[in-house]
C-alpha cells in the first residue's frame, strides 16, 4: 500500500494564471525618501528662480519647521546640493544659492573675455597695473629668456557682468610689446586681442597647470572674497606658432563660480620599445 507521503507528492500541481498571480502579489513602488523629496523641491525652487542666485536659505530651525523634517533629513537633502555646487556654505552667514558657474573648456584655447561672451556675460577689465621689470627667474625659465631680459608685468581683474571673477598677472617679453600701456589694454578689453591687433602676436597654443589654495588678503579684496577663502590658481604658458613662448601668466580665479572642464580620450598606442613620449608645449 503506498504511503500517504508518496500519495501527497503524486497530487497534480496547481496551475496559476499569470493574471491571477499578478493580482495576488501587486507590485508597489517603494516610498520616496523624505530627504529626496526635499532635495527635489529645493532644486525646483532654484530652477524656477524662487530661490535666486546669491540669496540665503532660511536658518536651519525655520527649514525644519517649514518642511516638517528632522535635522538629519534636512542635512541629507542639502549635502548633494552643496557637493554639486548649487548651494554654497558661507562661513558665519549660512547657505547661499550659488550663482551660475562659468565653464571653461580645457581643450579649446580662448581668451577669458571670449569665455565670458560664450556664456552670455559681458566681459570687463579693471584695476590694471603695468610695469617693466627685470625678468624673475621662474618667468625667465618659462619664457626661455636670458637672465638680463626685461618683461612687461600686466596685472588686471577680469569681470563678468561687473562681478570680479579672475585676477591675473601676465609677463610678456618687453622687446615684443614696445609702448604697452594700461590705456591700450583698457581700450582693447582683452590682452590676447591687443597682442594680435597691435603687435601681430598670434597665440597658437598654451599649456595650463591648475591647483587650489587660499586667497591672500590682496587677492580676496580684488575678487570680493575673504582672506583665506579657497581659490583656483592657473599657471599658463602661451606660445606662438613658431613654438616660442610669449606669455607666462598666473590667474587667481573664484572657485565658487568657475569650472574648468577637460575632455579626455584614450592615449594613442605607443610603438613598443620607444617608451613614453615627453610632454611639450
Amino acid at each position: 500500500m503506498p504511503s500517504s507521503r508518496a500519495h501527497a507528492w503524486s497530487r497534480p500541481p496547481v496551475h496559476v494564471e499569470p493574471e491571477a498571480e499578478a493580482r495576488t502579489w501587486p507590485a508597489q513602488a517603494p516610498p520616496i525618501p523624505k530627504y529626496y523629496q526635499l532635495r527635489a523641491e529645493l532644486e525646483r525652487q532654484i530652477a524656477a528662480g524662487q530661490l535666486a542666485p546669491g540669496a540665503f536659505l532660511p536658518p536651519e530651525r525655520l527649514l525644519l519647521r517649514q518642511y516638517g523634517v528632522s535635522r538629519t533629513t534636512l542635512r541629507e537633502a542639502l549635502r548633494p546640493l552643496l557637493h554639486e555646487g548649487m548651494l554654497l556654505s558661507v562661513r558665519g552667514k549660512g547657505i547661499m544659492v550659488a550663482k551660475p558657474a562659468i565653464r571653461q573648456a580645457g581643450d579649446v584655447l580662448m581668451s577669458f573675455s571670449d569665455v565670458l561672451r560664450s556664456q552670455g556675460l559681458e566681459p570687463g577689465i579693471g584695476d590694471i597695473r603695468i610695469a617693466v621689470d627685470p625678468c624673475p627667474r621662474d618667468v625667465g625659465i618659462a619664457l626661455q629668456l636670458p637672465p638680463d631680459a626685461q618683461v612687461v608685468r600686466v596685472e588686471r581683474v577680469r569681470t563678468g557682468n561687473g562681478q570680479p571673477v579672475n585676477f591675473s598677472i601676465s609677463h610678456i617679453p618687453a622687446a615684443d610689446v614696445p609702448g604697452f600701456t594700461a590705456e591700450l589694454l583698457a581700450e582693447s578689453g582683452s590682452l590676447y586681442a591687443l597682442l594680435r591687433t597691435r603687435y601681430e602676436l598670434h597665440i597658437a597654443r598654451a599649456q595650463d597647470e591648475m591647483f587650489a589654495r587660499r586667497a591672500s588678503t590682496r587677492e580676496a579684496r580684488l575678487l570680493g572674497l575673504r582672506p583665506g577663502d579657497p581659490v583656483l590658481v592657473m599657471n599658463r604658458v602661451c606660445a606662438l606658432s613658431s613654438g616660442r613662448p610669449i606669455e607666462y601668466a598666473l590667474s587667481v580665479i573664484r572657485s565658487d563660480i568657475y569650472r574648468y572642464v577637460v575632455r579626455l580620450t584614450p592615449p594613442r598606442p605607443v610603438p613598443s620599445g620607444t617608451g613614453p613620449r615627453p610632454t611639450t608645449l
